[in-house]
């Protein structure tokens, strides 16, 4: 019995379709933003449109213990990965970028494994993650080793800061799951996004003095989308779906990333899809379906 149904399924496509799309935006945005201060204003603009949400009347309060592991995802989760992706951004392709990224399962995984006594390693979801990261690794490997091949500096750090990226926000992921599934996603969005964009901002003050901003009109569109579709409803969307699939499932989300990018790089970009990159679409969505079918862990908690 497949988790992903009604609007779990509808969400699931949903986060897939926007976040296969921030890498292109990113891109776009660092032309005329400095890395630092775009990552910042961009949480603080979200920060402020999900204010009118996370204190309707009524809602949740969060105990003191919740709202210590919402900071502590905050610096994690908003502060530090996209520090890390910004700045590697400048120095790598967006493409190789989400294939770096792409390993963001196997962390969840791992730390599951450690953390949810209810979803340990099984051989069903190693063998998903592994198609996953296959096809993405079929996709761009040959491009990737490549672009390795030239030793760079800044290739080698920003690939890096990706991978460094992608195990915290795995940790945090699973942080989200086992300490704030009771925590309204809003709430929990909100008081991510005003540690991260504090933590942001004031990095952009210490490390990116003199470098100005250039308010031309795909930044202001880059950073709008990005502050809306690509982390307000989407992180509200991903906080809402955690607690209700295992976190396999969730984990899958930044492969299909990765092809959707590949997708709209060919659509926007012209760029040429070969018999390779049909291949790894193939693995990718071959791991996603094993990962959806899998057996439900007992620790997920049933959320109203």
């Amino acid at each position: 019995m497949t988790f992903l149904k009604g609007r779990a399924l509808l969400l699931y496509l949903f986060l897939c379709a926007v976040w296969g799309s921030t890498w292109l935006v990113i891109k776009i945005g660092l032309e005329d933003l400095p890395p630092l201060r775009f990552a910042g204003y961009r949480m603080a603009l979200a920060c402020l449109l999900l204010a009118p949400f996370a204190f309707r009347r009524g809602g949740k309060v969060p105990t003191r213990r919740e709202t210590f592991f919402i900071a502590a995802n905050g610096f994690l989760q908003i502060g530090l990965c996209y520090a890390l992706v910004f700045i590697a951004s400048q120095w790598i392709p967006s493409g190789l970028a989400a294939l770096f990224f792409a390993t963001f399962p196997i962390w969840v995984g791992l730390f599951a494994h450690f953390l949810l006594p209810g979803e340990p390693l099984t051989l069903r979801t190693l063998l998903a993650a592994g198609l996953g990261v296959l096809g993405v690794a079929v996709i761009e490997g040959p491009a990737a080793a490549g672009a390795l091949g030239s030793r760079t500096w800044g290739l080698v750090a920003g690939g890096a800061m990706v991978l460094g990226s992608a195990v915290i926000s795995g940790y945090s992921n699973v942080l989200v799951k086992k300490h704030l599934g009771s925590v309204p996603p809003a709430l929990n969005v909100r008081g991510q996004t005003l540690i991260g964009a504090a933590f942001l901002l004031l990095c952009a003050a210490l490390l990116e003095r003199g470098r100005p901003a250039v308010w031309t009109t795909s930044a202001v569109a880059s950073l709008a989308y990005l502050a809306l579709f690509g982390t307000a409803l989407t992180f509200v969307g991903l906080f809402w779906l955690i607690p209700r699939v295992p976190v396999s499932v969730v984990g899958t989300i930044p492969l299909v990333d990765t092809l959707i990018a590949i997708l709209l790089g060919a659509w926007i970009l012209g760029e040429k899809l070969s018999a390779r990159v049909l291949v790894g679409g193939l693995l990718i969505l071959s791991g996603v379906a094993l990962a959806v079918r899998a057996r439900p862990a007992r620790a997920v908690p049933n959320v109203p």
